[in-house]
């Protein structure tokens, strides 16, 4: 049985770029480099971490036509963190250059939230719901 999550994994073109991008701009403390990986604790826990691998690596551990190296790929999928103020992150990210797709916003719910993306084109959602 699954009953927890070490990593999430991101396959990317540039290992270092990204790790540089992680561990500057947002935060998380790089814990691994190597030309083809790197790993990168989150948060005072650490777990899951995120770990990026090369595209190329990825695509010698796997069939290629799954691992698809060539591919843009669609940011469809994205990364949600809860954070204590969106407003707050998002200035401070934004000075740092992190690159915001949306800036806050409130949705019904008066949940306010943001995205913002790597070098790569990896959504991230950083939200938080206001104290009432």
């Amino acid at each position: 049985m699954i009953d927890h999550a070490n990593a999430v994994v991101l396959a990317v073109r540039d290992v270092k770029k990204c790790a540089e991008f992680y561990r500057d701009k947002i935060g998380f403390k790089l814990e691994v480099l190597e030309d083809d990986f790197a790993y990168l604790a989150v948060g005072q826990k650490g777990l899951p971490g995120i770990a990026l691998v090369s595209l190329d690596g990825f695509a010698a551990e796997i069939p290629e036509n799954h691992a698809r190296p060539g591919e843009k790929p669609a940011p469809r999928n994205y990364f949600a963190v809860f954070v204590d103020d969106t407003d707050r992150l998002y200035e401070e990210l934004r000075v740092k250059g992190v690159h915001f797709v949306a800036p806050p916003t409130s949705r019904p719910s008066g949940q306010q939230y943001a995205y913002f993306e790597d070098p790569e084109g990896n959504l991230w959602e950083i939200s938080h719901f206001p104290k009432k």
